[in-house]
């Protein structure tokens, strides 16, 4: 895929994950890694991810040096370099907020996966330790989540969001999408079962 067609998935995607409401104001950052370079793009800091264009696709290099672009990058760059460096397998990072996910990352607890598919097509959802947004500590959790369980495709962010992988843009956006849609669902069977458990 040529640079300019993967800046204009970034934006794609980008808009996405925020008209699904799955970032709030400037929170959130996706990456892409360049076929054929050590580089990837990023979204440029202090934007929306609502709001993101082309123009605001800066090139990094695998040190965190912006190579084309104007700005700074996210300040989550550490951990998006440190998963492309763990696992080559990986072209796509997207990390976002969330709501029910979260809910479940706050508890430290790992993705409950209630339904087929998503035992299927998730398979081992994680949990971070916390860390503060930005930090180097909070890149070194999230790396090594995914050094050491290196088959996953998402893990949970303690007291912060998610972090999902997949060999493209898209299919690292579906994987937010089903984990946030198997979280609801989670969320539905615990309080089903309560309401059960009180009445029976």
């Amino acid at each position: 895929m040529s640079l300019d067609l993967l800046k204009k998935e970034l934006e794609y995607v980008s808009h996405k994950v925020y008209q699904k409401g799955y970032t709030q104001a400037t929170g959130g950052n996706i990456s892409v890694r360049i076929p054929g370079t050590d580089n990837v793009l990023i979204k440029r800091s202090g934007i929306s991810l609502g709001e993101v264009s082309r123009e605001d696709a800066l090139i990094v290099n695998m040190e965190g040096e912006v190579v084309e672009g104007q700005g700074k990058p996210s300040k989550e760059i550490g951990f998006h370099l440190g998963i492309y460096k763990v696992r080559p397998d990986v072209n796509a990072v997207v990390h976002c907020h969330p709501n029910y996910a979260i809910g479940y990352a706050c508890l430290g607890m790992e993705l409950p996966l209630p339904t087929v598919t998503a035992r299927k097509l998730l398979g081992h959802v994680p949990v971070t330790d916390v860390a503060p947004s930005g930090s180097k500590e909070l890149a070194q959790h999230v790396t090594d989540v995914f050094t050491q369980y290196p088959d996953i495709k998402i893990s949970l962010m303690k007291d912060h969001g998610v972090c999902s992988v997949g060999p493209t843009l898209e299919a690292a956006y579906n994987v937010v999408d089903l984990a946030e849609a198997t979280a609801k669902q989670a969320f539905i069977l615990s309080q089903l079962q309560a309401n059960v458990a009180v009445t029976s």
